[in-house]
């Protein structure tokens, strides 16, 4: 029964994609916007679930945006925040594309397919990981509980021991992991990773994933957007307020440091914890001088929104979906 459904569900949403319902019905809801938050575009995102983990296909993402340039109209970030503070005018459909951390993926992979097709971006920079060439602690706590060898690991905090049984078992115990990590910044985070690597007697991995300063301004020069994501990738909701301006000041300094320009775009992280913002934070980014940042959390941009706190929305791996989760958003429909 729940596989004749399934099927029901999927013919029927078949057919309202490509029977123009949804697109005509988007042009009478009231005007909005969309943006797309990538993070990692590789051949084959199987080989990154230890590490990354977020990876999509390149050869998904390239027909996602010949669909974007085809069926939707590409935007910059600034065309959106306009029209969020502003109530600037936007062509129909208008999306914007967007990527997390700064992984080097995004310059082999991303750029030449966005250069191809003609599609903007904005690339928020996790400067520390850039310095230091080093992967997130986040994804450096995933390889850590999805190679290890040990059969159980004790949390810092509570004593409680995790078993490491199982992929279940690991999963959960990486989520505490995340939420340890989520609460700190710079040194304090830097320790806690490495006693966690010590403790399941895993090393980091050597290979560099990380984008390199020359190659993000090579974005730059390609007519894309850079913006900040933090130095070092905590839930900035759950730090001190100045561990949470050391955070944002930070980011912004060292990467007009680096482009010699003013960085105007910010990315709040989401790592683990909820929310990921606060009134506090936001004052924060208003204060550092950026006029817009996005988060974690989905649906469309209207006019009157918060440009320092505006939505996107994640893609699907699969293009069929990847059209309908844009076309519902449009609608303001929950993804």
């Amino acid at each position: 029964m729940s596989s004749a459904k399934s099927k029901l569900k999927t013919w029927l949403k078949g057919g309202l994609l490509y029977s123009g319902a949804l697109p005509l019905a988007a042009r009478i809801a009231p005007p909005s916007a969309v943006i797309l938050m990538y993070h990692s575009i590789v051949e084959e995102p199987k080989l990154t679930r230890h590490t990354i983990r977020v990876s999509q296909s390149k050869r998904l993402f390239e027909a996602q945006m010949r669909t974007l340039a085809e069926r939707f109209t590409p935007v910059t970030l600034d065309d959106i925040a306009a029209f969020a503070r502003e109530g600037r005018v936007l062509p129909h459909h208008a999306v914007a594309v967007t990527f997390d951390d700064g992984f080097a993926d995004n310059y082999y992979e991303a750029l030449p397919t966005l250069s191809r097709i003609g599609i903007p971006a904005t690339f928020y920079i996790m400067v520390n990981a850039i310095d230091s060439g080093t992967l997130p602690w986040y994804c450096r706590l995933n390889f850590a509980f999805q190679t290890t060898r040990r059969t159980a690991w004790q949390h810092p905090e509570s004593g409680q021991v995790h078993p490491l049984n199982d992929s279940q078992d690991r999963q959960v115990a990486l989520q505490y992991g995340w939420e340890i990590g989520a609460r700190k910044t710079g040194a304090a985070q830097h320790e806690f990773l490495c006693e966690v690597e010590t403790s399941l007697d895993v090393n980091p991995p050597q290979t560099r994933v990380m984008l390199k300063w020359d190659q993000v301004k090579d974005l730059k020069k390609a007519g894309h957007t850079i913006g900040g994501h933090t130095l070092s990738h905590p839930n900035l909701a759950h730090v001190t307020d100045t561990e949470a301006r050391a955070e944002i000041f930070g980011c912004k300094r060292r990467l007009e440091e680096v482009l010699g320009e003013p960085v105007h775009h910010f990315s709040y992280p989401h790592p683990a914890l909820n929310p990921c913002w606060s009134s506090r934070t936001l004052d924060i980014t208003r204060e550092a001088g950026f006029r817009a940042a996005v988060l974690t959390y989905c649906g469309p941009i209207r006019r009157g929104d918060e440009p320092l706190c505006l939505k996107r929305i994640y893609p699907a791996n699969d293009l069929r979906q990847w059209i309908w989760n844009l076309e519902c958003t449009f609608l303001g429909r929950h993804i």
